[in-house]
Parts: structure tokens; sequence; C-alpha cells
């Protein structure tokens, strides 16, 4: 994972820069709460790699099991 969505597109930026081909599936973008992107590297291996807001997502999950109670 990643401390921000800047670091997730510098890391995509660095593998396509050493020959990697980025974002063979669709990028991730769920309302400043998760963004996540991939890469292929040079071999052929599928990488992802993504940023979570913590603090949304535990209010997410919070919410969640108020309207399973």
């Amino acid at each position: 994972s990643a401390d921000s969505p800047a670091e997730v597109d510098a890391q995509v930026e660095a593998a396509t820069a050493a020959g990697g081909v980025p974002d063979p599936t669709p990028k991730q973008d769920i309302s400043g709460m998760m963004y996540g992107r991939s890469f292929e590297d040079p071999d052929g291996h599928h990488w992802e790699t993504m940023w979570m807001d913590a603090a949304a997502a535990e209010q997410g999950a919070s919410a969640l099991e108020q309207t399973e109670a």
C-alpha cells in the first residue's frame, strides 16, 4: 500500500520507467476514500498498489455495522 494517491501514481510511474506497462486494469478511485492503480512488470507479472483513507474506511465500517444491528 501507499501513503497517498500521489505515491500510488509515483510507484506506477517508476514501474513504467523501468519497462513496465501502466494500468493494465482500470484505475480505482472511490471518492477520496480509496485510490488504486496497477502495472505489469517486464516479466509479465501483474502488480497493484493502493491507498486508503483509514479514517474514511473506519467511518464506513461503523455505518455498515449500525445498519446490520
